[in-house]
């Protein structure tokens, strides 16, 4: 038995591979929890995960922040159904001993093969081309999804595509190709009008530029500790918006003309919030991760989730890793308006919350340990 363990672990990464790839092709392919074919690819490649898992040694300490984190969610899962970290923790658990540079290599190309063909086969009608009447502003527009389930989501993904281009690519990527994905997002919001994700690219472009100057400057280690300010400011504003917004009409009605009635949405489930250790029952979808986390999970685990995202992102500042930094701050901001940030099979960036679970792991290529 020990030997055949010994000689399974040599394939543990792409057991790993096969787990993680999965998920984020079918994500990709625009398939979603609901539906059959993914909970069948689901099932399969957690067999792969948890075979990886089995093949890697644990330290005690790792055990037990596992053991907590699990009974945690197991708890949660019990009382509202609520699975949404379940995906990413199972992620992050098994990220021991894996490149992450190599994860993310491979996903890129998954990710550009899988949405360009689904977007195409939408267009011309192989699959189906679903429209939704969202609104926008003052009016409501009638909008294709093209084989997603929501024009954001459509966005999303091809706004990830550029994301892990960087995480890949890092300072290799010239000015040129940041226009060259600009003006592709630029094309895409014309037919999607997804504005959240068009400012986020925005802030995204702006945070690459203030790294640059800061480089020339040598302040580029003051700049990254600030950016560490992203997630407590949007944390802050999901909870002192409603709070302003139940104190003044006027207010309320400003701010959810931009943010498309999700205060609103807020207000209407605030009052559980102050005694909520856990997650309510029962579960309510959100845009805000903050919220979601907060509602769905509780306190305990919303608190537990936030310190960790906030020591990560030090932790990459402490290991001179730019690039990383960025694209979670940048990650944080999307959250402040969408929920899917909170899966990893979306945001691949959570994969470096396994660097402050494993000290022991295997290094990525071209990266400082």
């Amino acid at each position: 038995m020990l030997k055949l363990r010994k000689k399974l672990a040599q394939y543990q990464e792409q057991f790993y591979l096969v787990f993680i790839l999965s998920m984020v092709g079918l994500i990709s392919a625009g398939f979603n929890s609901e539906d059959k074919f993914y909970l069948v690819v689901f099932f399969v490649a957690t067999l792969f995960l948890l075979l990886k898992m089995a093949v890697t040694d644990f330290t005690w300490r790792e055990i037990l922040w596992m053991a907590v984190i699990t009974l945690l969610l197991g708890i949660n899962l019990l009382r509202n159904g609520e699975k949404t970290l379940i995906m990413t923790v199972i992620g992050v658990f098994g990220a021991k001993n894996i490149s992450l540079e190599k994860v993310f290599r491979q996903s890129l190309w998954l990710k550009i093969v899988l949405t360009v063909g689904t977007i195409l086969c939408a267009s011309v009608g192989i699959i189906e081309n679903e429209a939704l009447l969202l609104p926008k502003n003052s009016e409501h527009i009638l909008i294709y999804c093209y084989g997603y389930i929501h024009p954001n989501a459509t966005f999303a993904n091809i706004f990830l595509i550029f994301v892990i281009a960087i995480l890949v690519w890092k300072d290799k990527l010239k000015w040129y190709a940041y226009a060259g994905f600009s003006l592709v997002l630029l094309a895409v919001y014309s037919v999607l009008i997804c504005r959240t994700g068009l400012l986020v690219w925005g802030a995204l472009l702006i945070i690459v530029l203030g790294y640059k100057i800061s480089c020339k400057l040598k302040w580029e280690r003051i700049y990254l500790t600030l950016l560490l300010l992203i997630p407590v400011t949007m944390a802050m504003l999901t909870f002192l918006l409603p709070l302003i917004g139940m104190r003044n009409d006027a207010f309320l009605s400003t701010v959810d003309y931009y943010l498309t009635g999700r205060i609103h949405h807020l207000i209407q489930f605030w009052s559980p919030l102050g005694s909520l250790p856990l997650g309510n029952a029962p579960r309510e979808p959100f845009d805000s991760s903050y919220f979601y986390l907060v509602y769905n999970y509780g306190w305990v685990m919303a608190l537990v989730c936030f310190f960790a995202y906030l020591y990560t992102m030090w932790n990459c500042i402490r290991k001179n890793r730019p690039y990383e930094v960025i694209i979670l701050s940048t990650m944080a901001l999307y959250g402040f308006m969408e929920h899917w940030p909170l899966s990893v099979g979306w945001n691949l960036s959570l994969l470096y919350l396994s660097h402050i679970l494993f000290k022991n792991r295997v290094p990525d290529a071209n990266m400082p340990n």
